[in-house]
């Protein structure tokens, strides 16, 4: 099953808007005026960031895309999971950080549909996965 999500642009679009601002104050240091251009860069692209997470019959993929290029992917089996943390992101929003063996963990929140979770945690029995949940994941389990 293949959950989708994207950058949070209400954020960036912020920032981009201040980070044009400081460009234009800072326009007479060149050293400070290239920088900022840069942040201004960063910005603007990471507004067209898009995520991709899949869960097929024995893997997990997760994808991170700038517009249509593939920019980071990563593919897992069952047994390169060391284990699977349930965490709590924010007030109302869960986390999950899949701990694999070599290379960076995936972190999957905000995606959706939101049903991730339980995909994950399926996955998670059908390979025998170690699972960790805290105490405020289990409290957001209880209220969903």
């Amino acid at each position: 099953m293949l959950f989708k999500a994207t950058a949070q642009k209400t954020i960036m679009f912020a920032l981009l808007l201040l980070y044009a601002l400081l460009f234009i104050q800072a326009i007479q240091y060149k050293v400070l005026a290239f920088l900022l251009l840069l942040a201004i860069l960063c910005s603007f692209l990471s507004l067209f960031l898009r995520y991709e997470f899949q869960i097929d019959k024995d893997t997990l993929t997760y994808r991170t895309y700038i517009l249509w290029f593939k920019v980071y992917a990563k593919t897992v089996k069952p047994m390169d999971i060391k284990r699977i943390v349930f965490k709590r992101l924010s007030w109302k929003t869960k986390l999950v950080v899949v701990k694999v063996e070599n290379g960076w963990n995936m972190r999957i929140a905000l995606f959706n549909p939101p049903n991730v979770f339980k995909e994950l945690e399926r996955f998670a029995h059908e390979y025998d996965v170690d699972i960790k949940k805290t105490s405020d994941y289990k409290i957001l389990e209880k209220m969903s």
